[in-house]
């Protein structure tokens, strides 16, 4: 039988167990997260000073090598968030990282701002023109940083000591009839269980302390609803835990991560550059049907 763990008013069944954390599928909360959870102070120290440089060093190279498969994700994400809104608005970006989500906003002609803590990505961000408050999006910046239409989290979940505590304080700027858009990483799906269970890998995606929480698309949507939100959208990225199955093992070897990376990129962007955009869609589907995707991307309307 399983372990069960306890800790402050976080219970559950202990799912795996990393460098002195734990995983819960915890029953107060209804998403999987580590035990203990690190306090605030400490991830904003990381966050703000460390993530950029000495965790993801290479980031803003790799983002500036793909800049034109960005561009296509970005610009069909603002799409899709368009035609729930059934308009361009005004769109706030929490955890901008490098602006790239910002910058193709605004060329799109929606009015875009950004949240970030990274000393290092606000200086890219303002050296290109954006406008991004350079800090933590807390109850003080939730208090002075205005109303907006769209809200859009992408990978910052996941990261976080309290997930409901952040959505709450987005439901605060959002303007009435307002849409939250939600980018998490899809943890513990049934091919990374595969993975781990019949090909004997651990399972990589547990990186406490960074990585905080874990959701898919049931516990998403039932954090959300739980938060006055109403579901309307859900979409998915590529299953990159395909090449895993097709033994390309990436996880131990950046540089055929990077290979694997691009195979997924030139796929995504030949059928968006030979009009075939719908093909993809069609194709993703089948994959979020299917309980797939390296990400969960939910989009939920406020409501009032």
């Amino acid at each position: 039988m399983s372990d069960r763990k306890c800790w402050v008013d976080h219970s559950g069944i202990v799912l795996d167990s990393i460098d002195g954390f734990d995983v819960i599928h915890c029953e107060s909360c209804g998403f999987k997260h580590i035990i203990p959870i690190p306090d605030e102070e400490e991830l904003e120290r990381i966050y703000k000073h460390e993530y950029h440089v000495k965790d993801k060093p290479l980031m803003l190279q790799h983002q500036l090598e793909d800049a034109d498969w960005h561009e296509a994700t970005n610009k069909a994400r603002l799409e899709s968030i368009e035609k729930q809104l059934k308009r361009k608005g005004t769109i706030l970006d929490i955890g901008s990282g490098n602006g790239f989500f910002l910058k193709q906003a605004v060329e799109m002609g929606w009015q875009a701002k950004g949240v970030e803590p990274s000393d290092k990505a606000v200086e890219y961000c303002k050296s290109i023109d954006l406008d991004v408050v350079h800090g933590v999006f807390d109850q003080q910046c939730a208090d002075s940083i205005g109303k907006f239409d769209v809200i859009h989290l992408w990978e910052v979940l996941e990261h976080l000591p309290d997930p409901a505590g952040m959505l709450n304080l987005c439901r605060q700027v959002l303007n009435p009839g307002g849409l939250i858009v939600i980018g998490v990483p899809n943890d513990y799906n049934k091919l990374q269980k595969i993975i781990t269970s019949d090909l004997d890998e651990k399972p990589w995606w547990v990186a406490p302390p960074h990585h905080i929480n874990f959701f898919n698309r049931n516990s998403l949507e039932k954090l959300v609803r739980r938060l006055d939100f109403e579901p309307l959208h859900y979409e998915i990225t590529f299953p990159l835990e395909l090449f895993l199955l097709m033994g390309k093992n990436y996880l131990h070897d950046p540089q055929l991560g990077r290979e694997c990376h691009a195979m997924r990129k030139e796929l995504e962007l030949n059928l968006t550059r030979t009009g075939n955009r719908e093909v993809l869609d069609k194709l993703y589907n089948c994959f979020a049907e299917a309980g797939f995707g390296r990400h969960a991307v939910l989009m939920a309307g406020k409501k009032d």
